[in-house]
């Protein structure tokens, strides 16, 4: 049914805007005023997301650490007095223990200092107005004496219920819940406008009035609707309705960039048939990698070893730069030794750690780290990302050559997203070999549409991403020096690196950054790190040897840096000769550094897909070798997987070579090694028929 005209333009006017501000600011603080008491059973499951360092449930109570925490956020009236309250017992081993020294605190505050008794007691206390400040946040300390159990637990006081009462009065409503009920709905509006009929970015750009105002839109009254259930839910349960509404809206809101810019890199003229299939395939593709991302992945990296104080990599520096902060991260800071991850890793770590923080554990960062699920799980979103953005870049560079077809450069965008090494890697063990291959892909295409500047910069964050990316670096730099582009690869370098690096730079530690690359080959200075490749197979698995033995006069070491020199060598003459195969000449320029080198690992191959894939499209010939190398290298991870070994029973250490699975492994090194042989025969023999006409016409 069509509104009147009159009607639809007060729809569209600011004057309407303010009106449906103000009705929702009000229905929005009547949502705060019903509920007075607010009761939190600990031992409910419902319950544990409020929690902050508290030891699962055990007869009915939940045991604290030395600083546990309740995390209540969004409570609203704070400008109302409280009364808290808690049900505590501090048991201890022994007749004449001592008893448990407790201190609570509410927002930083101290409210009570008291010993503990060994029987179940209620405690409360008054918060004074405005002391929960704005927002009515609350975090509810107790700091409390432990002792250490049979398994070198320490606990603190028992507890099972905690209690909040409200004065009476007028409670002021959530700033930060209203602020980010209103980035919801502009979520669900961008959403629903970047997936409407014009295709995945809108015909026209959207105003900052169409982000705010649903009734813009013909999804407005859906949006309205959902606003409105959402207050019905604040209002029958306040703690439970504020966790949701922040978790959803962050949630949205990384998802919506993340489909903004996916939207951005493969816009173009599409239809809405191809649209459809395209977002069909994105979502598909997201979706196959998520279940995997909920996994513990790869032991000593996304997780702990399971012992005490063995804390998974990733998650010891997030938790490192959130504390202390990214310039940090080299530095030897209370215990916690240097990091050996590049610059570039340390900004997702710190941000979602930061994240965590802010939504879930306000104690992170202060207190014992810990093993979280819900922080594993959102360190393996930068992989996800870096690898659906790629796939993107794939689709649009492919698209903007006229000669191929949307459906070929949509069927090459599937191959590289449903790759099942790429899928082992970033979302099964939650790796991050996805992001220096989205930087290095980007390197690679901005060299090919002579944009150096972008080139250099992308090369730079490549390479403090992970050190193996300066493998292309010799073929861009020889292009940029044949087409006078070296000043500006120069300098696009510089800059990305000055600006990566400046937190370092500004607390005076850049030396700590150098000292990272400096220290780089001392870290596995091994032949073949559970790599399958060339020395794998010469040494028949004996990969885990020192790359400093010799092999008569020469170490193994050398003899791989002149192998991968002379293979270098190659790259360079072919794309000096024609450009036009950089994308193939990359895709071998890193399998060669793979497959020659020393102190490789299994999944320092998966950055030659990006641009493989790319030339398979454009020279259809070599889809096998991209087929072949899929498998091999998800053979090679899967046949040093910990999972895998614990599952068949054999020792932690088998993934590091042994008797376990030697006969496949050796396999695989040899298929790979004989793939190798066979992607540089298909470079060579052009290249040496070409080499052979061109001295007959000399000779002529």
């Amino acid at each position: 049914m069509m509104l009147p005209k009159q009607t639809r333009e007060w729809l569209q006017s600011p004057i309407s805007l303010l009106v449906l501000l103000c009705i929702f600011i009000t229905l929005f603080t009547l949502a705060y005023q019903p509920r007075k008491r607010l009761d939190i059973d600990l031992a409910a499951q419902s319950s544990e997301k409020f929690l902050d360092h508290f030891y699962p449930v055990e007869n009915g109570a939940r045991w604290t650490e030395a600083r546990s925490g309740l995390w209540l956020p969004g409570l609203g009236g704070g400008n109302l007095s409280w009364r808290v309250g808690l049900s505590l017992s501090g048991p201890r081993p022994g007749r004449f223990g001592i008893p448990a020294h407790v201190i609570v605190r509410v927002n930083g505050a101290m409210l009570a200092e008291f010993d503990a008794r060994n029987q179940e007691q209620d405690h409360e206390w008054d918060i004074r107005p405005w002391q929960l400040g704005p927002n009515g946040d609350l975090l509810l300390e107790i700091d409390s004496s432990t002792f250490k159990s049979s398994d070198d637990r320490e606990f603190g006081v028992s507890i099972t219920h905690v209690w909040l009462t409200r004065s009476g009065g007028i409670a002021l409503p959530s700033v930060r819940g209203f602020l980010l009920t209103l980035a919801l709905v502009g979520c669900c509006a961008a959403l629903l406008r970047m997936s409407s009929t014009a295709g995945l970015i809108p015909a026209r750009a959207m105003g900052m009035a169409d982000f705010l105002n649903p009734l813009r839109n013909t999804w407005a009254w859906i949006l309205v609707a959902v606003w409105l259930l959402i207050i019905l839910a604040r209002s029958w349960n306040h703690p439970q309705a504020a966790w949701w509404l922040q978790t959803l809206t962050f949630g949205l809101l990384l998802i919506t960039a993340l489909i903004w810019l996916i939207a951005r890199v493969v816009s173009g003229s599409l239809t809405r048939d191809q649209v459809l299939r395209t977002l069909i395939l994105f979502i598909i593709a997201a979706l196959v990698r998520i279940p995997f991302d909920f996994g513990r992945g790869y032991e000593g990296d996304i997780a702990s070893y399971g012992k005490q104080g063995d804390i998974a990599t990733y998650i010891a520096l997030a938790w490192k730069t959130v504390s202390y902060g990214i310039h940090s991260a080299y530095l030897q800071v209370n215990g916690s030794p240097p990091s050996d991850n590049p610059p570039v890793l340390l900004y997702p770590f710190w941000f979602l750690g930061w994240l965590y923080e802010q939504l879930i554990s306000p104690l992170f960062g202060r207190t014992r780290l810990g093993d979280p699920d819900m922080l594993r799980f959102m360190l393996r979103l930068p992989g996800l990302a870096a690898d659906l953005v790629a796939g993107a870049v794939v689709f649009r560079v492919l698209r903007q050559r006229g000669s191929i077809s949307f459906n070929t450069a949509l069927l090459a965008a599937g191959a590289y997203l449903f790759n099942p090494a790429l899928i082992f890697d970033s979302a099964y063990w939650g790796q991050t070999a996805a992001i220096h291959s989205l930087f290095m892909l980007l390197s690679v295409i901005a060299t090919d549409r002579r944009c150096y500047d972008w080139a250099g910069a992308a090369l730079a964050a490549a390479i403090l991403t992970k050190p193996q990316a300066i493998a292309i670096a010799p073929l861009i730099l020889i292009l940029a020096m044949k087409e006078r582009g070296g000043l500006r690869l120069v300098a696009g370098a510089g800059v990305a690196t000055v600006l990566i690096t400046a937190p370092f730079i500004l607390a005076g530690s850049e030396a700590s950054v150098v000292q990272e690359y400096a220290q780089t080959m001392q870290y596995h200075p091994f032949v073949a790190p559970n790599a399958h490749n060339l020395w794998w197979f010469v040494t028949g698995g004996q990969g885990w040897q020192r790359d400093t033995n010799l092999i008569g006069l020469v170490s193994f070491r050398i003899a791989g840096l002149l192998i991968f020199s002379a293979a270098t060598l190659l790259s360079l003459i072919l794309v000096w000769r024609d450009r036009r195969s950089l994308f193939l000449v990359a895709a071998y320029q890193t399998l060669a550094f793979f497959m020659l080198n020393t102190q490789i690992h299994e999944n320092h191959l998966l950055a030659m897909f990006a641009p493989l894939v790319i030339a398979c499209v454009l020279d259809r010939q070599i889809w096998w070798f991209y087929g072949a190398f899929a498998v091999t290298s998800v053979a090679n991870m899967t046949l040093h997987d910990p999972k895998l070994f614990a599952w068949l029973g054999y020792p932690s250490n088998e993934i590091y070579g042994g008797p376990a699975l030697a006969a496949p492994r050796w396999f695989n090194a040899a298929v790979q090694t004989l793939l190798f042989v066979a992607f540089t025969a298909r470079l060579v023999i052009p290249l040496a028929a070409e080499l052979r006409l061109t001295r007959r016409r000399i000779q002529a």
